[in-house]
């Protein structure tokens, strides 16, 4: 049909007729104007028709519950237009012998435990482990509900294509992976602390809130042991929510070996603790120093507004005292510890300790107050007040 239009206005003015060569060479000339603007429109549509189905197509392969991805790949120019270079033909015949490697069985396609082995190797696919499974099973479920498009339970070349275009492949080797591990486990235990893994985001210059914290901890700590394993760092990455190049600095810094405790509190600062074994440890090597507990919720307004007033007060009496801040609802351990250890019943609660034993408890957000509580149990506090208050307490009741 867009033919004959366009022919029909390309002859329309060249018939026979009467009028002068002048007048028709200049209809000519028009009717040739109008043809060619015609043939434009039509390329534009048709392709805008085509950019209209691509788009459905990445929409329907957008991430769903379970997979984390920073970025979608785009799909080779050479796959949507069908002219393939011999470069594009290269890296096709690159990514066939990527599927056959995981298509174990050679049945034409990557099943669900061909899928989880795809999914543990290194190198984008290029090295297997075949080890120690280590992939989640939900995290396993959501890769395949993702980019299993059509619903047969496996997955295809084309399918297996997106998955290598969207980089949820592990790229580095499992040397590099286990020195940024090495390098993240600054008290050198073997695993990985939420002290630990806010000083690296603080030093790859994206710090996080304690509440976000709180997120990753619950996101990757699988097993709620309080503290980051191997195979858990490693979901880091597959997720995007790491990067090896931007790990280099970080892994090269000369940093002297840590003591092989689970939890290293930073001096001046407020640590947060994911487990009674690390509360434990801060009791144990701070004997000559107060503990305070800074019990909250990651939902609490109240508990936010305190986090900068409680920061300034542990730079403050950093030789005499040793803050803490422990989520009542991060995982299992910190709610026992809320509930059961020390019966909290409101946040912001604050519980300081003296040789592991409660000495005083204030609850809400008088920060005035709990610095005159704190004050009135040193022998020798610092010079000076971060919050002076005109009604300074005598003494503190011991509970």
């Amino acid at each position: 049909r867009q033919d004959r239009i366009v022919g029909f206005f390309e002859g329309v003015f060249c018939v026979r007729t009467r009028l002068s060569a002048a007048t028709l060479r200049q209809r000519s000339t028009s009717s040739i104007m109008i043809a060619s603007s015609l043939r434009t429109a039509f390329s534009i549509a048709k392709a805008g028709r085509v950019s209209t189905r691509a788009t459905a197509v990445a929409s329907s392969l957008a991430p769903r519950h379970g997979v984390t991805r920073r970025f979608t790949r785009l799909v080779p120019r050479a796959e949507v237009e069908g002219v393939m270079d011999e470069d594009s033909k290269a890296k096709m015949e690159a990514l066939m012998t990527r599927f056959k490697m995981a298509d174990v069985d050679g049945n034409g396609f990557i099943d669900r435990e061909e899928l989880r082995n795809l999914l543990e190797s290194m190198e984008s696919g290029e090295v297997y482990l075949l080890s120690q499974h280590w992939l989640p099973e939900e995290e396993l479920n959501g890769v395949m509900a993702t980019y299993d498009t059509n619903k047969d339970g496996v997955i295809s070349f084309e399918e297996f294509k997106q998955i290598v275009y969207d980089g949820i492949l592990l790229e580095g080797t499992l040397a590099e992976y286990e020195g940024a591990f090495k390098a993240v486990d600054k008290s050198g235990n073997g695993t990985i602390g939420a002290t630990e893994l806010g000083q690296l985001f603080a030093r790859l210059g994206n710090p996080v809130s304690p509440e976000k914290l709180v997120d990753l901890m619950q996101e990757y700590d699988k097993d709620d042991s309080g503290q980051i394993e191997f195979n858990e760092f490693l979901l880091m990455f597959r997720n995007s929510l790491l990067d090896l190049k931007a790990m280099s600095a970080y892994m090269t810094n000369d940093d002297e070996p840590g003591t092989g405790s689970v939890i290293e509190p930073v001096e001046g600062d407020m640590t947060i603790i994911f487990s009674e074994q690390e509360l434990d440890e801060i009791i144990a090597t701070n004997p000559n120093k107060l503990v305070v507990i800074f019990a909250a919720l990651t939902w609490c307004r109240p508990c936010k507004g305190m986090q900068r007033p409680v920061q300034k007060l542990a730079e403050h009496y950093k030789d005499h005292i040793v803050f803490v801040k422990l989520f009542g609802n991060a995982n299992k351990q910190t709610k026992s510890i809320f509930k059961e250890r020390y019966q909290i019943r409101s946040t912001p609660c604050f519980i300081t300790l003296k040789n592991g034993q409660p000495v005083y408890t204030q609850t809400g957000s008088n920060k005035e107050k709990l610095e005159a509580g704190l004050r009135s149990m040193l022998s020798n506090p610092p010079v000076g007040m971060i919050y002076p208050s005109a009604d300074l307490p005598s003494r503190v009741s011991a509970l």
